[in-house]
């Protein structure tokens, strides 16, 4: 485990057996970080869903050994640093950084129920115009977290980033020197923290963008005036032959393959490990955003199932994902975003990184070190302290995203 600093920031990460003894890993190299003159007054604090029974120790440990009483962050499935993740395993990974006091502002968790957090936040956005906002929410809160999210970015007017947690336990999202639930909560920045954000949606368009010309709810019966399960099929069939570089009517699948997956031929194997879900196009913006949705299953009619409500007339496209196209449009956007903050500023030095990946993402590449995730962000942005998490749900410009990875350069 090695420490990162810049002249405003620290991070480390670790794995263990326990809290206790990762908790300690970390510690011990953010405190060789304390140097005359930085004063670090604000965390970001990341724990594995291992560690969440003792999530409340861990940020009592650290807010007394660091003396930091301002932390915000959550639980993931997995954690992440500066060129590594640790997925399914105990880990923690923090980010500590040296601000004026007047330029942030730690608030809360809200919801349905803003009390608190307008107690503590309205006064505060009276003074500032925030630039960034990081967000961490609960995705079984209360109140859909799409609706949290769109009141909490009409009322701040800042840029919201983050994550909801992600935990096949409790839901813990940490703000101040407390452990919280329900609502979103967070970290806001003055116009006087300059920062830079890039998203990658690491999938690739399989066709044309089609009109929902049936559907509601959540499903979905024809597109483009044609039963969407032949839009579909046909779609697939374009990829198949994209993917494998033949007609799949030319290769023999046995029957025995439904049942045993091993028998499935070669050339259909890199398929499988791919996903293929719906996207909706953003409304209002110049680069080529969408929303990524689960694709559920068919019903008795044939008729597509997906993971968010749909009406007539909206449109969506199909998408494939696997580790080549998150690879891929990582790299690219990751580039693009050096390049843009190198002609804004006449040099690449960021200060700090915060890293918010999706959960399904998290396996990609934990076969083989080399094509791991964090090590591609590594190669491209360099020794930049970094932390983050793999969260159920992505937020980016107030938008909830799944598929996704979200990086903010603060510069």
């Amino acid at each position: 485990m090695t420490l990162y600093m810049s002249p405003q920031f620290a991070s480390a990460c670790a794995a263990g057996t326990d809290w206790r003894d990762t908790a300690k890993a970390v510690l011990e190299k953010l405190e060789s970080a304390k140097t005359p003159g930085v004063s670090f007054n604000l965390g970001f604090l990341y724990v594995s869903d291992h560690l969440v029974r003792d999530a409340g120790n861990i940020l009592n440990l650290f807010r007394d050994v660091l003396g930091i009483k301002h932390w915000t962050g959550a639980v993931g499935v997995g954690v992440c640093g500066v060129g590594e993740e640790h997925i399914d395993r105990p880990a923690i990974t923090a980010l500590i950084g040296a601000f004026d006091p007047k330029n942030f502002c730690v608030f809360p968790a809200g919801g349905a129920d803003t009390k608190a957090q307008e107690k503590v936040l309205k006064p505060w956005l009276e003074e500032n115009d925030p630039m960034l906002i990081v967000v961490h929410g609960d995705p079984l809160a209360d109140e859909d977290p799409v609706h949290t999210l769109q009141k909490f970015g009409n009322s701040s007017r800042g840029f919201l980033m983050g994550g909801l947690s992600s935990s096949r336990q409790e839901q813990v999202q940490f703000s101040g020197t407390k452990m919280q639930k329900n609502g979103i909560s967070g970290v806001a920045f003055s116009q006087d923290i300059p920062v830079a954000t890039s998203l990658s949606q690491g999938c690739m368009p399989i066709g044309p963008v089609h009109t929902i010309t049936s559907g509601n709810d959540h499903m979905i019966a024809t597109l483009d005036s044609r039963p969407v399960i032949d839009v579909f099929e046909e779609e697939m069939r374009a990829l198949t032959i994209k993917k494998i570089e033949r007609d799949p009517d030319t290769i023999l699948v046995p029957e025995a393959a439904a049942s045993d997956m091993s028998l499935i031929p070669e050339e259909f194997q890199r398929l499988f490990k791919g996903e293929v879900s719906v996207a909706f196009p953003v409304s209002g913006t110049d680069q080529n955003d969408y929303l990524v949705r689960n694709i559920i299953g068919v019903n008795e009619d044939n008729a597509l199932l997906i993971s968010q409500h749909v009406t007539s007339g909206e449109t969506l496209r199909f998408v494939y994902r696997d580790e080549e196209t998150i690879r891929q449009d990582l790299s690219k956007t990751l580039v693009e975003l050096r390049e843009r903050v190198t002609r804004s500023t006449g040099s690449f030095t960021p200060k700090g990184a915060l890293y918010i990946s999706c959960a399904a993402r998290a396996f990609y590449g934990t076969g083989n070190p080399d094509h791991s995730e964090m090590k591609l962000v590594h190669d491209i942005i360099g020794d930049v302290p970094l932390a983050g998490f793999y969260a159920g749900g992505e937020i980016c410009n107030a938008r909830l995203y799944g598929y996704t990875g979200v990086l903010t350069l603060f510069l």
